[in-house]
Order: C-alpha cells, then sequence, then structure tokens
C-alpha cells in the first residue's frame, strides 16, 4: 500500500476525464475523489491514484465530461409524477397546431370513452394554433356532444357545455380572479377560462388520477435524478409532498436534495401562517432536505398574454393582464417572510409584475434593513433595464425560468419583436451583475425538464419551433452552466456546499455523453447525462 493511510483512502474515484469544476477560475481537472459524501481532492489522475484501496469504487471516465449536480431551482414534484400518468390518461394537444387538430383529437377520445365521462386534453397551448385564438366550448361540443370536455394547461382553460353544466359555470360565474369569458353578443359563457382560479371552477370536477402523492412525487424525483438533477427547489410545498419528501428520505430513497418553497398560494393562501407561527427560519432541517422560504405568485401566463404587463401582449389587446392578489397584500406576505428569516419567492412574469414585487421587497428592507436576503423572483421573464437595475440595487435573485425552447415562440408572439430582447435576460443579468439561477418549472405542465436542452436554448436562443427569440441575451456555455450549479446553489444559500466540484463540498456531480464545452452548438441538445452521483453514490446510471 502507498503512503496513504487506511483512513485516508477514497470511497469513489473518478479518473482520467475532464472535470469542469465551475469554481471561481473556472478550473479544469482531471479526477475526483470522494469519501462518505464530501468530495476530498480534485485534480490530476495521478495525484488521485494514491487514494484507490481494495475498497474504492473507481469509475474511469475514458475522457468523459464531469460537471456539478444540476440544480433545478424552481419545479414541481409531485406534477412531475402526475405527467408520467397524464401522458397516458389524456389526450395529448401540446404540439397541436390548429383548432382543428385538437377536435380531432378530442373527438377521436370522446368516440372510445363512455357518454358522461370526462374527456381531458392536456398541454393546451392556443398560441400555438394557426387560429392564434382558443377553441370555443360549442366547437369542442361538435366533436365531443356527449362528453364533458377540458382542455387545460396551467392557469388557463377551455371547457364544453357538458363541463360547464356540471362546474355550474354560468353568466354569473366570478372566479376569485381572472375571468370565465362571455359571448359579447349572448351574454353566455363561451368555454374559455382565463386564470387558475376561473379554470378550476371546472377542473375541480375533473375525477383525480389514479396515483398517490407519495408515488407522484417519488416518480418525479426520480425523472429529475435521470436528468443529472441533485437539487430540486420545491416551489409550492404542500402537506402532502412534504410527508413524502420526509418519508422518501427516511426510507433512503430520496434520489435528490430538495429546498422548501412553501405554498402559499390558492387554494393555500395564508398556509405561511403556520409555517410563521411554528417559528420556522430559512435553513431549517439538513442537507438534504431544508425549509428555505414561501411562494406566492403575484401575476398570471405569459404564454396566454395573461402576465402583468404595462403593455397589452398581442393576444390580450384589451388587458394588462391578470394581478393574482394586491400590491397591498404582497406588502404584507413579504414582510412577515422577510421578518422570519425565510425567502420569499414569488411568481412574477410581466414587467409589471416585477415592480410590484421589487417594490414590495423594498419596503420590506426599509422597514427591516438586511444584508443578505436572497428574497427571489420566480419566473422573472420580462425584465427591461428600469427592472433589471432594481433587480440589483436591492440584491434580489433571478430565479428564471428557462422557457426560450419551449416557450419561447408564444412568448414572441405576445410580448413582440421589441420586448422579446428583454425576455429571458440571462447576458443583462450576467453583465449587470445580477445572481440568476435556470430552472424548467417542470411538473406545472408538459414541457421540458433537462438541464442541458435549456443550455442549448441559453447557448442558442433557438425556438422549439425554429425561430430565435431575444439573440442579444445568449450566454455562452459555461455561463449556462453555472446558472445550473453554482448560481442555483446561491438561491438557497447553498453555495458553500453545492454548485460546484471543490474540497469539501458535497459529492454531487453528472457524467456527460459527450464534451459540453467543446462540442458544436447544434450537438448540445444531443448530450446524455450517464452518471448521476448525489451525497457520493450512484443515484441513476443511463446506458
Amino acid at each position: 500500500m502507498n503512503a496513504v493511510s487506511a483512513l485516508s483512502l477514497a470511497d469513489m474515484v473518478l479518473l482520467n476525464g475532464k472535470v469542469v469544476t465551475v469554481d471561481r477560475d473556472d478550473t479544469l481537472a482531471e479526477a475526483v475523489a470522494v469519501r462518505g459524501n464530501r468530495i476530498i481532492r480534485v485534480g490530476s489522475t495521478s495525484r488521485l491514484e494514491e487514494l484507490i484501496g481494495p475498497d474504492t469504487e473507481v469509475m474511469d471516465l475514458e475522457g468523459r465530461t464531469v460537471l456539478p449536480g444540476f440544480i433545478d431551482s424552481h419545479v414541481h414534484a409531485q406534477g412531475a409524477g402526475l405527467l408520467t400518468v397524464k401522458e397516458k390518461e389524456y389526450v395529448d394537444i401540446k404540439y397541436a397546431d390548429s383548432i382543428e387538430e385538437v377536435k380531432k383529437s378530442i373527438g377521436a377520445r370522446a368516440r372510445e370513452t363512455p357518454k358522461g365521462e370526462w374527456v381531458v386534453g392536456w398541454g393546451y397551448l392556443w398560441t400555438r394554433f394557426r387560429e392564434k385564438r382558443p377553441p370555443t366550448g360549442m366547437e369542442l361540443d361538435e366533436v365531443a356532444p356527449d362528453n364533458p370536455v377540458l382542455l387545460f394547461f396551467s392557469a388557463f382553460g377551455v371547457a364544453n357545455s357538458m363541463a360547464m353544466e356540471i362546474a355550474g359555470v354560468t353568466t354569473d360565474s366570478r372566479p376569485e380572479y381572472g375571468e370565465v369569458e362571455l359571448d359579447p353578443e349572448t351574454g353566455e359563457p363561451t368555454g374559455v377560462l382565463r386564470g387558475g382560479a376561473a379554470t378550476r371552477l371546472v377542473s375541480s370536477h375533473v375525477p383525480p388520477l389514479e396515483l398517490t402523492p407519495y408515488e407522484a412525487v417519488r416518480l418525479g424525483c426520480n425523472r429529475f435524478s435521470g436528468w443529472g438533477i441533485t437539487t430540486i427547489h420545491e416551489a409550492g410545498a404542500t402537506r402532502e409532498s412534504t410527508l413524502t419528501f420526509q418519508r422518501l428520505l427516511r426510507e433512503g430513497e430520496l434520489p435528490c436534495r430538495v429546498r422548501l418553497y412553501v405554498n402559499n398560494m390558492a387554494p393555500n393562501v395564508d398556509n405561511y401562517e403556520n409555517v410563521l407561527a411554528l417559528g420556522l427560519m430559512g435553513g431549517f432541517g439538513n442537507d438534504m432536505l431544508r425549509l428555505s422560504g414561501i411562494k406566492f405568485a403575484l401575476d398570471s401566463m405569459g404564454t396566454m398574454g395573461t402576465a402583468a404587463t404595462y403593455e397589452p401582449c398581442t393576444g390580450n389587446p384589451e388587458s394588462l393582464g391578470i394581478l393574482l392578489m394586491e400590491p397591498e397584500t404582497l406588502k404584507e406576505y413579504i414582510f412577515k417572510t422577510h421578518r422570519a428569516g425565510l425567502q420569499s419567492a414569488t411568481h412574477s412574469i410581466g414587467d409589471r409584475a416585477i415592480d410590484i414585487n421589487l417594490d414590495a421587497i423594498e419596503a420590506a428592507l426599509a422597514e427591516l434593513p438586511a444584508e443578505d436576503h436572497r428574497h427571489r423572483i420566480e419566473h422573472c421573464t420580462h425584465c427591461e433595464p428600469r427592472q433589471l437595475e432594481r433587480i440589483k440595487k436591492l440584491g434580489v435573485v433571478a430565479a428564471e425560468s428557462n422557457y426560450v425552447w419551449n416557450f419561447g415562440d408564444a412568448y414572441k408572439y405576445q410580448f413582440g419583436p421589441e420586448r422579446s430582447q428583454w425576455l429571458y435576460p440571462y447576458r443583462s443579468f450576467k453583465e449587470g451583475g445580477i445572481v440568476a439561477s435556470s430552472n424548467s418549472d417542470y411538473g406545472g405542465g408538459p414541457w421540458h425538464g433537462n438541464p442541458i436542452l435549456g443550455i442549448y436554448a441559453m447557448v442558442t436562443r433557438r425556438t422549439e419551433g425554429g425561430d430565435t427569440i431575444g439573440p442579444n441575451q445568449a450566454v455562452d456555455v459555461i455561463e449556462a452552466v453555472r446558472t445550473y450549479t453554482i448560481n442555483g446553489a446561491y438561491a438557497s444559500f447553498d453555495e458553500d456546499r453545492l454548485g460546484s466540484i471543490e474540497k469539501g463540498k458535497l459529492a454531487d456531480m453528472v457524467v456527460l455523453s459527450g464534451d459540453i464545452t467543446s462540442v458544436d452548438v447544434e450537438g448540445i441538445k444531443d448530450i446524455r447525462v450517464l452518471t448521476t452521483i448525489m451525497d457520493g453514490k450512484v443515484v441513476h446510471a443511463g446506458d
């Protein structure tokens, strides 16, 4: 045995690779050694070979690239698991390009569904349609007259006549926010439901999927692990999901770290009062499962033209979007959260919503100054120079949802070419000294959750439809990787233990099928995660 004592030997060593450490100096190495759940040495293969003993697990990388484990700073684990069932049980219309195609798919399912039973279209996004408008309930009646039908996508839906009858939706229906659209000639509901509260009038009557919260969260976490995600920020933790995370951790089956941002959105408004009453502060928990903050929601959806903006969106020209709460209410919420030592994480997509969010954070800091609060803007999509300056000045984290690939076409349509140069403004964040994390919002809807595809879109600004959006906001590969690693760690006060491959940090890493730092940009999206290592253990091994 070499001069290294048995107590100093590694439990796992990765050799002969390209280790992209994402440290301050963007150091490259060949090898990494792990003992327990910590990285004990990073360097050359020859220098780390002395740490190999008879019981050391040795992984010969054969030149492959290693990155820190990905951190997705905004997901919905239970929703991610439910997607695995929705993909089978519901009609997948997310890539439909016309109302006629939707009708054809819904009609085909209705013909094989017993009368009176629900037909649900999942992934509905009318901005993809050639008609550039939603279908109406009457159009759905044409192909499914004997079944209740609901098309929905997060906070937007369309219901046919039978569905509205079951739900009791009438001319007089007034959701908490959003609207039940009325026909200007007849005054009757058209079936179009704008906003989450409006959509829930109908969706609450759809029979639940046969998947327990435990099963859904477990499936969702395993899917994240397969994408190389070793830490998730659960954006809207509920009692059910929190219990499940604890159970999975106790059973040794939790394949990723979890940072909890407690759900304080309808129908869980005032949920945060229970957290505050217990006196729980940010950081309560351990390295695997930890409380970080409270999730609020301020505006609606950019894809549907209902984000809170200063100028109307193309598809909603008579409106400045939907606010889910009054600005003064948000101020109250954020101040209480701030005083309790928790991060606020508030859904704000439009520029007007971002300003209202920043107003609330500014008011909280004026009342109770704090140097390093890291309050967050979730999605933080449409930021022009004025918002960027305020974000930097107030020390706010941009928990940026990377919708470039899936929704870039819809956003470009809604916001137009001029405003689109300020959508997902990653380069401006970087140049302005703003720490921006990246996230998929996966589980909130049927879009991608793969960080590698997100990195590709950040570098190319390419959309799924083949267009580009805001090419002026493109960044290089390393900066894109940073948003999914060290910046994600910063967003939850974890940068001292996560986000880079350095001695003393927790052993979270991914092995890739190709060199993401040197491959032709079009080849980035074809790179796969071969191995995911979390807490010093292999939690996913691909082909």
